[in-house]
């Protein structure tokens, strides 16, 4: 795309996405005009415990459906099987639900496919389909999570009757780096535009700004991927430009792209 018709010409966009995955969205920013500015707030890290994952892996003829609500749940939970020696042929005996197309597109990568996808991608809208589709009562679920994961699809299916198995597959964990680049480059005013793209990610940036959260997110614009993350930003008491229709990274760039290009830039 040419410089001078780009949407987000001249614009300072704060990348907060985990380390290894924030040049992906950097460059989807940059191809739109801005400069991206690559401030990881959150790394990812195996359990220090996979008692509960490989029990659950034994067991894996026990469960009707996985549901997967993350790309890390879906990466580490099926390296995971390769590292024990077993096959992922296991999961394709069970019916797999994927919050969303990025978590559908990381199962592929392992040469799976998922059964179910919500339309809008959210735990809730999953736990309402999931509802819809089966009758929950007696049927056992096995849920790969974060050790951050929100517990509202764990106690919704378990409130139905369901049996949930959901062993954390891996840690997320503050990323200290990315924090104090964040902080070094609001306080310089050299942001603005700050897009989060998960709630750990807003809580780690509101913890390492401290005091000054409120006054340095003031002079930028923040976006959220989706409804978990725009409530932890809020709860804080910071104000929400826009959240993004599709909760995913394209759809946050989406969001940003349409919000920042009817303001003009700057």
């Amino acid at each position: 795309m040419p410089l001078e018709t780009a949407p987000l010409k001249g614009l300072r966009i704060a990348v907060t996405r985990e380390r290894g995955r924030a040049q992906e969205m950097a460059d989807l920013f940059t191809n739109q005009g801005a400069t991206a500015i690559v401030c990881p707030l959150i790394t990812f890290l195996p359990p220090q415990d996979w008692k509960e994952a490989d029990d659950a892996i034994a067991k894996m003829r026990d469960f009707s459906w996985v549901v997967f609500t993350s790309i890390n749940g879906v990466g580490y939970f099926c390296n995971r099987i390769l590292d024990k020696g077993r096959k992922l042929d296991e999961l394709k005996g069970r019916r797999i639900a994927c919050v969303g197309e990025a978590t559908a597109a990381e199962l592929r990568r392992f040469g799976l496919t998922s059964d179910y996808i919500p339309e809008q991608q959210s735990s809730e809208e999953l736990l309402a389909a999931l509802s819809r589709m089966v009758k929950l009562s007696g049927q056992k679920l096995l849920l790969p999570r974060g050790d951050l994961a929100s517990p509202l699809l764990r106690e919704g299916l378990r409130k139905q009757g369901a049996q949930v198995t959901d062993p954390v597959v891996y840690r997320n964990v503050p990323d200290a780096e990315g924090a104090q680049a964040l902080k070094a480059a609001l306080k310089a005013d050299g942001v603005d535009v700050v897009c989060f793209t998960s709630p750990s990610a807003a809580t780690n940036a509101l913890k390492a700004l401290g005091a000054e959260a409120k006054a340095l997110l003031a002079r930028t614009r923040v976006y959220s991927i989706g409804p978990m993350t725009s409530r932890a930003i809020r709860d804080e008491g910071i104000d929400l430009t826009a959240e993004a229709t599709q909760h995913d990274m394209p759809g946050l760039v989406e969001v940003v792209v349409k919000a920042e290009g009817r303001r003009g830039g700057k």
